[in-house]
């Protein structure tokens, strides 16, 4: 007769977890502040000084993040982070 396992003992015995990399990565940002209408009138209106809130203003907003983000990777990749297609990091 054998003994029961639970999935937390088959996996800390018997399964060996290996990164050879991250292929997406996200970033979820929570601002309570901005969950609501007026939240977001009050961030464009008196944070970044515009006369009215739109969501047009969020556009260049967020093209400059994403290209933010696109510099970043690609500085990492330069520097030699990125792993060589088929390599298996040891």
């Amino acid at each position: 007769m054998s003994i029961p396992q639970s999935v937390a003992d088959i996996l800390d015995h018997h399964v060996t977890f290996q990164l050879g990399c991250i292929d997406r990565m996200y970033l979820n940002v929570y601002v309570p502040m901005l969950q609501s209408e007026g939240g977001v009138v009050r961030f464009f209106r008196q944070h970044r000084g515009h006369k009215f809130a739109s969501s047009a203003l969020m556009d260049p907003m967020t093209k400059a993040f994403v290209a933010s983000m696109d510099r970043f990777a690609k500085t990492a990749a330069d520097s030699g982070c990125a792993v060589p297609k088929g390599s298996t990091p040891r």
